[in-house]
């Protein structure tokens, strides 16, 4: 049983490491961590908050990066 759960982990592994779509996420997110938690944290607030909300928080970050 130990021998089918370990060729199973490497099986998962594999096809992880070698699936284009993902291993190229993962770079895009390991080159520039601080961008794509910014865009995630952007798009959820985009769901959450009002229309006037959003734009507020919009127009500070910019604010924000300007200065």
């Amino acid at each position: 049983m130990d021998k089918k759960l370990q060729i199973d982990k490497i099986l998962k592994n594999f096809t992880k490491n070698h699936n284009f779509t993902y291993s190229l996420a993962k770079k895009k997110r390991m080159a520039n961590r601080k961008q794509y938690d910014q865009n995630k944290k952007t798009k959820q607030l985009q769901k959450s908050l009002s229309k006037d909300r959003f734009n507020i928080y919009i127009e500070d970050l910019y604010k924000d990066v300007d200065k």
